[in-house]
């Protein structure tokens, strides 16, 4: 079952954790620690990008420039204690019990109007599991976008997979070897057959809202073709107990050879 209800305050980890697991999507409405998170990614990116119009600073900038402050932006972000600090209220915030949670990284994805701005940084993922490359179950996905967005620039479910297979490259692709950069491979698997979209689901939350939902969903970026950036951040948590007990959202079609147990921390 999937559905979307929106919360005002927080749930209790371990509700939260199965209603994930059975695959419902959830929304966390006005996180007052992701408010203050919002406002100060913002303020990163304007002063990065040297721009009051950070969303649409692709149009001020040459292509080479553009990638540059992209990049430039997610490394100040990611080696930022605050936005971390942050995020982590905000995930306690909503009932995360921080001391059972492993997460991965707080990454902030970049995604320009259009393909002429395209690169590495700012790919587009399409249609993928996130679990055909971690190959854990438990994993909880958390998203929230930095500026408002619209159906045309946010990310897409595509819930009548959710118990049903798609053929994919998950068997061969290995995660060391995509980290080690020694692998021209995508950087998540890809269905190897064409995805029916026809129950498409393109939440649209507010800055401030947090997104909660199972790595086993299929789900993709959505192209933009809006003319404004999409600016969003995302993080990948699991619970140790549940890793333990061997709990999690189903596997259908992940065919990874092994899992990658050094993917999260605490």
């Amino acid at each position: 079952m999937t559905a979307i209800p929106a919360l005002s305050g927080a749930l209790e980890d371990g509700q939260r954790r199965e209603s994930i697991y059975g695959g419902d999507l959830l929304v966390f409405k006005k996180v007052p620690p992701m408010e203050e998170f919002c406002a100060f990614t913002d303020a990163l990116i304007r002063e990065v990008f040297g721009t009051t119009d950070p969303v649409r600073a692709q149009f001020e900038l040459d292509r080479d420039e553009y990638l540059s402050r992209v990049e430039a932006l997610q490394k100040r972000f990611g080696e930022d204690a605050r936005a971390k600090d942050l995020f982590l209220a905000a995930l306690e915030h909503v009932g995360v019990d921080l001391r059972r949670t492993f997460w991965d990284w707080l990454y902030l994805r970049v995604s320009p109007h259009g393909e002429e701005h395209s690169g590495r940084r700012t790919a587009k993922l399409g249609s993928h599991r996130d679990t055909w490359s971690s190959n854990v179950y438990a994993q909880t996905n958390w998203w929230a976008p930095i500026y408002p967005i619209t159906p045309g620039r946010t990310i897409a479910f595509y819930p009548a997979y959710w118990s049903s297979p798609v053929e994919n490259t998950s068997g061969d692709w290995d995660l060391e070897e995509i980290r080690s950069g020694r692998s021209s491979a995508p950087l998540v698997p890809w269905p190897t057959e064409p995805v029916d979209t026809a129950s498409e689901l393109r939440p649209v939350i507010e800055p401030g809202d947090l997104l909660c939902f199972s790595g086993a969903h299929l789900h993709a970026s959505v192209p933009n073709t809006t003319g404004v950036a999409r600016f969003s951040v995302e993080v990948r948590t699991v619970d140790a107990g549940d890793v333990a007990d061997g709990r999690g959202a189903p596997n259908v079609d992940g065919e990874a050879p092994r899992a990658a147990a050094g993917w999260f921390r605490h």
